[in-house]
C-alpha cells in the first residue's frame, strides 16, 4: 500500500467497491495508508474514496474521520459533483460528520448564490439526498437548492433537463421538509407535459413528493391519476402503495384510479409487506374510498402476519386496526 499514489488507492477501492467484491484484508490495508495520507489527497479522490468505502459498506471510522476533516478544511476546492459525492458517502456509510456537512452547506448556498450553471440537476438533487438521508439540518441549503433547480431548469430547459431530473430533486426537498413553491410549480409544468414518457415509479414518486410537500397541483394530480390507472399492472407493490397514499393525502379524488390500484392490489395481496399493507389501509379508509375486496386481502394475509405479532411494527397494527374501523370494514375473527 505504502507504494500506491492516492489516485492509485482510490481507483483501487472504487474498483472493488463497484464490483461488488470482498476485500476485508485490503479495505483495511487502504484504509490505513488512506487515513495516513489523506492530506495528500486531490477532492476527487477524498469522494471516490469516501463513495467507495460507504458502498462495499467497509466500517472505517478513522478514514473517515480524516476525510471528514480535510474535506471541511479544503472544501472551496471541490466541484460541485465532489461536494454531492461526499455528502452522499458519509450518509450512506452512516458516518457523522456535522463540520463536514456545515462547511459543504455554506458552500454549496455560497456558490449557488453566486452561479448556479455550475451546478447541475444531478448535482442539486444528490446534494439534498445526501443531507436527507443523514438527517442534518441545513434550512438554507435545501431553500438554495430548491430555488437553484428552478433557476437551472429556466436556463438549461432546452438542453437537457428532463421531467425525472426535476422530480428526483423534488422528491428529496419533500423528503428533507423544504416546500420549495417555485420549484414545485416548475416540475407541475415540466411533468404535465410528458406524463406519459414518465416509469411507474417516477409516477409514483412525483405524486408522493407533492402530497408530502402539500403542494397543490390538481391539474398534474389529475394527469397523473389518468395515466396511472392505464398502466397501473405495470406497478410495483411499493409504487401502488405510495400512490394511493399520495392521492390519500392530498385529498385529491380519483375513483377510477383507486378502483385500479384496490382491484391490483388486492390480486397481489400475498407480495406486500406488513407496513404496505397498513399504508394501504390508511389511505384507502382516508380516501374513503370503499374497496371490499381489498380489505379482505389485506384481512386474510395480514391475519397469517399478525401470528408473529411480536415481530411486527406496533404503527402497522395500530394503523391497519384504525384503517379498517374507520372504513367499517370487520375483519373476520381468527
Amino acid at each position: 500500500m505504502s507504494d500506491f499514489k492516492p489516485q492509485e488507492l482510490a481507483n483501487t477501492a472504487w474498483a472493488f467497491a463497484t464490483a461488488g467484491h470482498a476485500a476485508q484484508a485490503l479495505f483495511d490495508a487502504m484504509a490505513a495508508e488512506a487515513a495516513r495520507r489523506v492530506r495528500d489527497f486531490k477532492p476527487q479522490e477524498l469522494a471516490n474514496t469516501a463513495w467507495a468505502f460507504a458502498t462495499a459498506g467497509q466500517a472505517a471510522p478513522e478514514l473517515f474521520d480524516a476525510m471528514a476533516a480535510e474535506g471541511a478544511r479544503r472544501v472551496r476546492d471541490f466541484k460541485p459533483q465532489e461536494l454531492a459525492n461526499t455528502a452522499g458517502a458519509f450518509a450512506t456509510a452512516g458516518h457523522a460528520a456535522p463540520e463536514l456537512f456545515d462547511a459543504i452547506a455554506a458552500e454549496a448556498v455560497r456558490r449557488l448564490d453566486e452561479c448556479i450553471l455550475t451546478f447541475n440537476h444531478k448535482d442539486l438533487s444528490g446534494l439534498a439526498h445526501g443531507f436527507t438521508i443523514a438527517g442534518h439540518a441545513a434550512p438554507a441549503l435545501f431553500d438554495a437548492i430548491g430555488e437553484g433547480a428552478r433557476a437551472a431548469y429556466a436556463a438549461h430547459s432546452q438542453r437537457g433537463c428532463t421531467p425525472q431530473d426535476l422530480v428526483d430533486t423534488a422528491l428529496a426537498l419533500a423528503t428533507a421538509g423544504s416546500a420549495a413553491p417555485a420549484l414545485f410549480d416548475a416540475v407541475a409544468s415540466k411533468v404535465l407535459l410528458h406524463v406519459c414518457h414518465l416509469t411507474p415509479q417516477y409516477l409514483a414518486n412525483t405524486a408522493w413528493a407533492f402530497a408530502t410537500a402539500r403542494h397543490a397541483a390538481p391539474a398534474l394530480f389529475d394527469a397523473i391519476a389518468d395515466e396511472a390507472a392505464r398502466r397501473v399492472g405495470d406497478f410495483s407493490p411499493e409504487d401502488l402503495v405510495n400512490t394511493a397514499w399520495a392521492f390519500a393525502t392530498a385529498g385529491h379524488a380519483a375513483v377510477a384510479l383507486l378502483d385500479a390500484i384496490a382491484m391490483e392490489a388486492a390480486r397481489r395481496m400475498d407480495t406486500f409487506t406488513m407496513h404496505d399493507m397498513a399504508k394501504t389501509a390508511w389511505a384507502f379508509a382516508t380516501a374513503r374510498h370503499a374497496a371490499p375486496a381489498l380489505f379482505a386481502e389485506i384481512a386474510r394475509v395480514a391475519a397469517v402476519a399478525a401470528r408473529g405479532v411480536g415481530q411486527l411494527d406496533p404503527r402497522d397494527l395500530a394503523n391497519t386496526a384504525w384503517a379498517f374501523a374507520s372504513a367499517g370494514h370487520t375483519a373476520p375473527e381468527g
